[in-house]
């Protein structure tokens, strides 16, 4: 889990500011952020693994060379 502190919101894009050893920016969409956060405030920004968003991905990609390539 990595913190950031949303440092500025321009229109529907919110910046973030990673607190880490060397911080970074990050852009999102302003909706994504919970209801209420405002410039200042810090938040938990946590990354999960979806394994079946990825393997139908692969499939699709997968689906996708076969029929370019002949395969």
């Amino acid at each position: 889990m990595v913190q950031a502190t949303i440092d500025r919101i321009e229109g529907v894009v919110a910046v973030l500011v990673l607190d880490t050893p060397n911080p970074e920016t990050i852009t999102l969409p302003k909706e994504l952020l919970p209801d209420g956060c405002r410039e200042g405030d810090i938040v938990r920004l946590t990354l999960e693994p979806d394994p079946d968003a990825t393997r139908i991905g692969r499939e699709r990609i997968a689906g996708t060379i076969a029929r370019l390539t002949g395969k």
